[in-house]
């Protein structure tokens, strides 16, 4: 929760609901909305479920199963959660709620052995690029080359390509963010959500995956 509206009625009355603080609640337009209208970039803001069925999607993938993908949620607030390979997080929205709760308030998720499932550190986009050296940085966005996702697949044939995803629920890449990107490309001529395009995407690297193994 930003801390400028942290004491807005709309943040305290969730916050008395999940009994915790304000300050510990997840920002949610769906209970936030009157106190967002303070907030800059609100429209892009607010929006934990887009992130917790993109999560399920790249999470119960055979690629990240297999251990061929890693996986990174870049916040609005310039946080970078990692996931432990084959994390399998709540289907249910509320437990799910819970445990990014619990991140942010303690950065790290942990299993019942000690294990870390879930780890959170502060960090821009272009530090994970920096840390994680990809070969190319894929943007995918409603404003970018019309392409199909298997051709965006077939032209960024890399050693651990990055693909970039944008979780919220409207407008695109700001430029800073554009900069960090070899190219950028539209797999439909419609705005698709974030699972969606995930889906597509990673099928097709799943397919290029599965025919390189074949040829070898």
């Amino acid at each position: 929760m930003p801390e400028e509206i942290a004491s807005h009625p709309a943040v305290s009355s969730r916050a008395r609901k999940l009994g915790c603080k304000a300050q510990e609640t997840l920002l949610d337009r769906s209970y936030h909305h009157a106190a967002m209208k303070r907030l800059p970039d609100s429209g892009k803001r607010g929006r934990p479920d887009i992130v917790h069925f993109a999560l399920m999607e790249a999470l119960s993938t055979p690629l990240f199963i297999q251990g061929h993908l890693d996986v990174y949620v870049h916040t609005h607030g310039n946080m970078i959660i990692s996931m432990a390979g084959g994390l399998r997080i709540p289907k249910s929205y509320f437990r799910f709620e819970g445990l990014m709760q619990g991140l942010f308030r303690d950065g790290v998720v942990k299993s019942d052995e000690g294990a870390v499932l879930m780890e959170m550190v502060k960090g821009t986009l272009a530090e994970l690029i920096g840390e994680a050296k990809p070969g190319r940085v894929v943007g995918l966005s409603s404003a970018g080359v019309q392409s199909s996702a298997e051709q965006v697949v077939a032209k960024n044939d890399v050693d651990n390509c990055m693909f970039v995803i944008g979780g919220f629920p409207k407008g695109h890449f700001d430029d800073d963010t554009k900069a960090l990107f070899n190219c950028t490309y539209s797999i439909e001529g419609m705005g698709l959500e974030a699972h969606v395009v995930i889906a597509r995407i990673l099928y097709e690297c799943e397919k290029k995956k599965r025919k390189s193994s074949q040829a070898a």
